[in-house]
């Protein structure tokens, strides 16, 4: 069994936990005075401190961004409080502006605006348009800047210009003065010139009377030794131009002899190139040429019909422009075998088809001969309406190309003529410009010269065609307008 406690152990502790518990009461009681005293003085310092502040903080200042701003920078700058921090910066900005750190706020405004006031009436009077901002310092400042750094610039620019102005000046004079000085002395030397001619005068005044018989007599012997002379001369000429009627002769014979070779351009061509062999279809065709025959890729050939043959070079209307010896199709070569090649057709006629047996041509191409082209004036190869000097290479590199040789002039060798558009006088109004005349004399030279070049083939008998028919005869028609 437990031991029992005593009745007077449990008295006393009883009494002990009384007394500690009415000492701590007590205490407690005391700080709770203690402190509710200074709550109530700190309560009424705080309602005394609002109704001090009350004329310049409202509740709702606390808020605003500046406020914050103050508290944030005060609370870095301890023991500074916002006021003082604020205060701080009204004095830097008073002595910004007026150079008085103590100078009241009120002052600094009106001093400011008595300023801007001020310094835009001397703008006015002086004539400078300048409009100045009445509550806006820092603009107001930087458009006086602005104009002070232009007005130094246009300063800097006219004092340029003077000195310029002034070295032209200089320039001018000592050029003015070297002209002088060369008229004064090319006077001089006019004057000592006047005065050795008047002496050669004086001197020729002398002896001219003996010169004047010394030149007679000349002049006699001279026309005798003249009149030998032509007729020495005659006789010469007699004799030449006998030579040359028997020049003439034999050239015209010459003439009658080549054109005996050459094709007649009114009678069908002989110059069968070659004959269509295979066709497979699928736009191609074989022809019966191939390796070693001079073929090449892009040799174009036109297709004319076995039982009508070939046309002739010049038309039965004697017009350049009908009658073009266009074929039944035109072929391109695409691929050289050895005893054929393969064509591509290019195109075929209406109503018409390519069949074995077909014959082709190219005027210029040939495997035993190389033809001579003169080609010359401006073509149209596309058919647009305009054509140019530049294109005619384009005709003379087919030439080439094939197999033919290009020749500058017309002589007994060549074999064809190809002539582009024949030049056009342009006509001139009542006030022709320079640019205009100019431009009609070029002209009229080429027209010259076509129509030379021209009369020259007729004369040695030399087939002449124009763009259209020798673009037929190489089976190039089409492609040239592509």
């Amino acid at each position: 069994m437990p031991p029992i406690a005593s009745p007077q152990g449990s008295r006393a502790g009883l009494i002990t936990a009384v007394v500690v518990f009415v000492i701590l009461f007590v205490t407690s009681a005391i700080f709770a005075i203690y402190y509710n005293t200074q709550w109530q003085a700190a309560l009424i310092k705080d309602e005394q401190d609002l109704k001090r502040l009350a004329p310049a903080v409202v509740p709702g200042d606390m808020t605003l961004p500046d406020v914050a701003t103050l508290t944030a920078r005060a609370s870095k700058r301890a023991p500074m409080t916002g006021i003082q921090i604020a205060l701080a910066d009204r004095a830097a900005e008073a002595k910004l502006i007026t150079g008085n750190p103590a100078a009241p706020l009120d002052n600094i405004s009106a001093d400011v605006s008595k300023a801007l006031a001020e310094v835009g009436e001397q703008l006015k009077a002086a004539n400078i348009p300048i409009k100045l901002s009445d509550d806006n310092l820092l603009s107001s400042i930087r458009t006086l800047a602005g104009q002070a750094v232009t007005q130094t610039q246009d300063i800097a620019k006219v004092q340029a210009d003077l000195k310029t102005a002034n070295e032209k000046i200089v320039a001018m004079t000592n050029a003015e003065k070297g002209l002088l000085d060369e008229k004064d002395k090319a006077i001089a030397d006019v004057n000592a010139q006047l005065k050795v001619a008047q002496d050669e005068n004086m001197k020729y005044q002398g002896t001219k009377t003996a010169n004047i018989a010394e030149m007679q007599a000349a002049s006699d012997k001279a026309v005798k030794d003249a009149q030998v002379q032509a007729s020495a001369a005659q006789n010469e000429l007699t004799k030449v131009q006998g030579e040359v009627r028997k020049l003439q002769d034999t050239v015209q014979k010459l003439i009658i002899r080549i054109g005996h070779y050459r094709q007649n351009p009114t009678r069908p061509l002989q110059q069968i190139d070659g004959v269509i062999a295979k066709v497979p279809g699928n736009k191609t065709v074989f022809i019966n040429l191939g390796e070693g025959q001079q073929l090449m890729p892009g040799l174009t050939f036109e297709v004319y019909d076995q039982k009508k043959g070939l046309p002739p070079l010049s038309a039965a209307s004697g017009n350049e422009d009908t009658d073009l010896p266009a074929g039944k199709a035109s072929i391109e070569v695409i691929r050289i075998l050895a005893n054929t090649a393969e064509c591509r057709i290019i195109k075929v006629a209406t109503g018409q088809t390519i069949v074995e047996g077909d014959i082709i041509m190219n005027l210029v191409y040939d495997v035993h001969t190389k033809y001579n082209f003169v080609v010359y004036g401006e073509f149209d190869l596309a058919n647009t309406g305009q054509a140019t000097p530049g294109e005619a290479d384009v005709v003379r590199r087919l030439c080439t190309q094939w197999g033919g040789r290009v020749m500058d002039q017309v002589n007994v060798d060549t074999d064809f003529v190809v002539l582009g558009k024949e030049p056009s006088i342009p006509s001139l109004g009542d006030s022709p410009t320079a640019v205009e005349i100019d431009h009609k004399d070029r002209a009229q030279k080429a027209l010259d010269a076509y129509q030379e070049l021209k009369s020259n083939a007729i004369k040695l008998g030399v087939p002449i065609l124009n763009q259209n028919r020798f673009l037929y005869f190489v089976g190039y028609y089409d492609q040239a307008k592509r």
